[in-house]
């Protein structure tokens, strides 16, 4: 599947916390998936893909790994997306697959 944000779209790149931002910045080379990954969370980005919020969290996984985003750093991040994902979702009272 070939996804792309539209121009002009919003974003916040990565929200990283800042416990974590010595080991992974915001703007290194997992921005192009970071801007994917905020466009697949949008209500558009849903429309036009009809993925769910589980699919576009691995889309940003595979998207790491085509970036060339080590491994570990990968995973780490990926994990954390999403745990992020999951809690808005447990309060939204949606199902997140």
């Amino acid at each position: 599947m070939e996804v792309s944000a539209p121009v002009g779209m919003v974003t916040d790149f990565a929200s990283i916390p800042a416990f974590a931002q010595s080991f992974v910045h915001v703007l290194g080379n997992n921005i192009r998936s970071a801007i994917i990954h905020d466009y697949l969370c949008t209500q558009a980005g849903k429309d036009k893909t009809n993925l769910t919020q589980k699919q576009a969290d691995r889309l940003f996984l595979e998207g790491l790994k085509i970036d060339e985003v080590r491994w570990g750093k990968a995973r780490v991040m990926a994990a954390g997306v999403r745990g992020f994902q999951r809690i808005k979702y447990l309060f939204k009272k949606e199902s997140y697959g």
